[in-house]
């Protein structure tokens, strides 16, 4: 790969903290975080934040109570990360250095850590599944690995080839050229959908605050994004369990990056959190809607489910045999077309598919659904 195609991260995290960093951005962070943890609070936890980007995960994970050591391999991202500790008071539990996820020996001197994290980055070294590989060096026993990687399910339509072409593209682009590539970007994947949807496509821009991030800030990290990766959900499960022995724990997906949270299956401070749920067996027949979609009522939580006004309301996740297929909030058209698990909860029904596409009604899988609380 040539080295004037990988994307400058740290310039655009500087110039996100320059211009928008405030407590709303850290309290949307806190809370995403927290959410997918199950937990309210990290105090007395350790956190280490690997490709640390802006700092502001840092900054949230340190505002739950965490104690955290960030790294990054770029050094204005370092830079970066460092104002974002000077804004937080300059925490002494909270430290700030430069390396590399790739580098085996750097992960082996890291302090273990009750919770690794590392949010949109490993699929950017050029060597994804040895980032993750290394990334779990210094996960403590009964902790948990968090990572968001870029989905391979989601990127049907167009494929992923298609985006690796555009990311060429527009790291070979200049200033200007890159600007008409965002506004194009924004109108086709952020403006047309909203319209198509019925929604108001302004009060799409205006309510962007995706972990704190900026429509914009996500708009050219995810354009200039380069080297790439994709990795399929169940693929990434079966490499977590199969070479470092971690179990899924959660999983939210369906929008560009998959989250997932993997442990031990030993780790019983985790695990009571996922025992805690109640998975609610839904049996068939189901209805066939479209396609590749298949439907059932829930009418006790459709004053939980998606509407036109809060298109990501509904917790719900449907499992199958006892696994996460992910893919929420899908829009109806992506479920019956393209299917995978994709699924929706809206006005009181789940449409949904198999996670291979075959008839739910025939394949011999169980389904079951919980809504965390």
């Amino acid at each position: 790969m040539s080295v004037s195609l990988r994307y400058d991260f740290g310039k655009n995290w500087q110039e996100f903290v320059d211009r928008r960093l405030g407590e709303e951005a850290i309290r949307q962070s806190q809370d995403r975080i927290a959410e997918f943890l199950r937990v309210p609070s990290l105090q007395g936890l350790s956190f280490l934040d690997i490709g640390c980007g802006s700092g502001v995960h840092s900054l949230a994970a340190h505002r739950l109570g965490a104690s955290v050591t960030s790294f990054d391999y770029d050094p204005l991202s370092v830079r970066t990360t460092e104002q974002v500790r000077r804004y937080g008071g300059e925490p002494e539990n909270w430290h700030v250095m430069q390396g590399s996820v790739l580098d085996t020996a750097f992960m082996r001197e890291i302090p273990p850590a009750d919770i690794v994290c590392s949010w949109g980055v490993l699929h950017h070294t050029g060597d994804m599944w040895n980032a993750i590989r290394n990334a779990a060096i210094p996960l403590k026993p009964d902790g948990v690995l968090y990572i968001a990687l870029y989905s391979s399910e989601i990127y049907v339509d167009p494929p992923a080839e298609y985006w690796l072409e555009v990311k060429r593209k527009y790291n070979a682009q200049g200033p200007i050229g890159r600007r008409l590539t965002e506004w194009w970007h924004v109108f086709r994947f952020h403006l047309m959908p909203a319209l198509k949807a019925g929604r108001n496509p302004l009060q799409v821009i205006r309510d962007y605050g995706d972990r704190g991030m900026t429509l914009m800030t996500d708009v050219r990290d995810w354009l200039g994004g380069y080297p790439m990766d994709f990795a399929g959900l169940r693929e990434t499960c079966n490499f977590c369990r199969n070479e470092l022995g971690l179990d899924l724990v959660n999983v939210r997906a369906g929008e560009g990056c998959t989250e997932f949270l993997f442990c031990r299956s030993n780790a019983e401070r985790w695990q009571g959190i996922e025992k805690a749920r109640k998975l609610v067996p839904v049996r068939g027949p189901f209805r066939h809607h479209l396609e590749l979609s298949y439907a059932f009522d829930i009418p006790e939580l459709a004053d939980q489910s998606d509407d036109e006004s809060n298109t990501r309301r509904s917790r719900l996740m449907l499992y199958e045999d006892g696994i996460p297929l992910g893919f929420a909030h899908s829009e109806i058209y992506e479920v019956h077309t393209h299917g995978r698990g994709r699924f929706l909860h809206q006005r009181g029904s789940v449409y949904f598919s198999a996670s291979d596409n075959s008839n739910p009604n025939e394949n011999g899988r169980s389904y079951a659904y919980c809504v965390p609380y």
